[in-house]
């Protein structure tokens, strides 16, 4: 489903609040403070000063380009893992998503394991996420912005990646899926759903996801496309979702999908029968009344059609 997402970084308080001071916060940020070149030091502390003044009169765009230009010329210095962050928020802020997802990502190659890091791997996120639903509305400025879907998969991998075994993967994984199947593309959104349940088993993503893959399945079926193969694969799979998730609403609705599936295959059957009545190829036609009569339950209404059917056949 397309829909538009309103970020809102009012919780992020290296915005809202401004600049931290580096020789406080970043005890905590901070991960190779001292081993910037000596001579750099004044030079990213006087940069990253003029930010914050810059920041306190509300030109935060000019001071995301002084901050980018800190953590990219001295990442190792006291000022750079906070400077990186502060522009990824504000790009976010001004609705700029790949620019501000790039920054995250460097962030999060940079400061692993810093007191920031979980909160740039959320932002991160959020930007993947919404740049997936195709459009993303600001609530601060109300700018909306268009997402290659090429570029926003690229994003949802990254993410997924970043932290694999982490509750954001299977989510990314399973947004990956969903773009494949919005545009159509079953092979590749079938393919998606069960790399999700196979890697993600006991996420709470995996039962939908393995739900998706029958229902994609089914309604290929139903729609002309009538690979044996197909309904088979989907009753397998509705089949495995009641066994390994039977607690979950995704499975009830597998009963009924099973329910279905059986109960189209014993129509099939009668209607093949049926064919080869009138072909006259009665000893094939007696082989699928009888497999009605094996697959129905006795006094059935179909149970009594294919009984009656099969008595007149011509004895052969």
């Amino acid at each position: 489903m397309h829909k538009a997402v309103a970020l809102s970084l009012t919780a992020s308080a290296i915005l809202v609040g401004g600049f931290t001071s580096c020789s406080n916060s970043n005890k905590k940020i901070q991960v190779a403070t001292g081993q910037v070149a000596p001579s750099s030091q004044p030079e990213a502390t006087a940069l990253y000063q003029e930010a914050q003044s810059l920041a306190a009169r509300g030109r935060t765009k000019k001071a995301a380009k002084i901050c980018t230009r800190i953590a990219d010329r001295y990442p190792l210095s006291a000022e750079g893992p906070e400077a990186r962050l502060y522009a990824a928020d504000t790009l976010l802020l001004n609705g700029d998503l790949i620019k501000s997802f790039e920054q995250y990502q460097k962030f999060i190659e940079q400061y692993r394991g810093t007191a920031k890091y979980e909160h740039a791997l959320a932002q991160q996120a959020i930007v993947a996420h919404a740049a997936a639903d195709g459009k993303i509305q600001n609530s601060f400025i109300g700018l909306k912005s268009d997402i290659p879907r090429s570029k926003a998969e690229k994003m949802l991998n990254q993410v997924r990646d970043n932290a694999p075994f982490g509750k954001s993967a299977a989510k990314a994984q399973f947004a990956i899926a969903e773009m494949w199947q919005r545009d159509k593309n079953l092979g590749n959104a079938i393919a998606a759903y069960e790399d999700l349940y196979v890697k993600y088993p006991k996420s709470s993503y995996a039962p939908e996801a393995l739900f998706r893959v029958g229902q994609l399945l089914l309604d290929q079926t139903e729609k002309g496309n009538r690979n044996r193969g197909n309904l088979d694969t989907a009753l397998t799979t509705f089949t495995d979702l009641t066994l390994l998730y039977p607690n979950t609403k995704q499975a009830k609705v597998a009963k009924e999908k099973i329910k279905f599936i059986e109960k189209a295959d014993i129509q099939r059957s009668f209607s093949v029968a049926e064919f080869y009545s009138k072909k006259k190829q009665y000893s094939s036609a007696a082989f699928y009344y009888r497999e009605v009569l094996r697959e129905t339950t006795k006094g059935s209404e179909l149970h009594k059609l294919a009984q009656e059917h099969l008595d007149a056949l011509p004895k052969q």
